[in-house]
């Protein structure tokens, strides 16, 4: 595609602009007694996704991987962050109505100036890449990390308070993964035991 070195310049301040929108989108989740930013969860998990398949997962891309976790919550510039846990099939379901809405509307603004950035988008929501399914199981296990930092502060926010409560809460999210990261038993692995010490920190060590 031949543009101008303006028309270049035109185009990147545009997305510039939706790109920092999409780095102050606030997160239920806590980071230094304040709510993540999408910027700062996109920046964690793309490097705990990229040092884990290339340890672990050879077989995947790890430049497609490093892609897709850029991009992975993109659609929360005009959707918006929804926490997924403890939440009812109605509010999952507005969630994906909502996101599908954000891409569309991202599509429409950036399908001309930006053509392989939003067909990226759209590789990483169709989940039909190995490396996209293992970057979507792969951001289940990323909160983990900071509830294990601050003991849990966020799900007490969302009112778990008993041990009981979030492993019923954390099956139910475990259930709406299946569509996608039954190829990757070992992350699902990785995520329970970062439960279990979210668990033990919050509430005792089980006997």
């Amino acid at each position: 595609m031949k543009q101008s070195i303006k028309q270049r310049t035109d185009n990147l301040v545009a997305l510039s602009s939706v790109v920092n929108q999409f780095i102050d989108v606030k997160r239920a989740t806590i980071r230094r007694g304040k709510p993540e930013t999408d910027g700062e969860h996109t920046l964690h998990l793309q490097m705990l996704a990229v040092a884990y398949a290339t340890q672990y997962h050879p077989e995947l891309d790890a430049g497609l991987v490093a892609m897709y976790a850029l991009v992975h919550d993109f659609v929360e510039v005009y959707a918006g962050d929804v926490n997924s846990l403890g939440v009812s099939d109605v509010v999952m379901a507005k969630k994906q109505a909502d996101e599908s809405a954000a891409l569309e509307r991202l599509q429409e603004e950036f399908c001309d100036s930006w053509p392989e950035f939003i067909n990226l988008v759209i590789g990483y929501e169709l989940l039909e890449t190995p490396e996209s399914r293992f970057v979507k199981t792969f951001d289940k296990c990323d909160p983990g990390f900071s509830h294990l930092v601050n003991s849990g502060q966020a799900l007490i926010n969302l009112g778990i308070v008993t041990r009981d409560d979030y492993v019923r809460q954390c099956e139910v999210v475990k259930g709406r993964m299946r569509q996608y990261s039954d190829e990757f038993p070992d992350v699902l692995l990785i995520r329970e035991e970062i439960q279990h010490r979210i668990a033990d920190k919050m509430f005792g060590i089980a006997v």
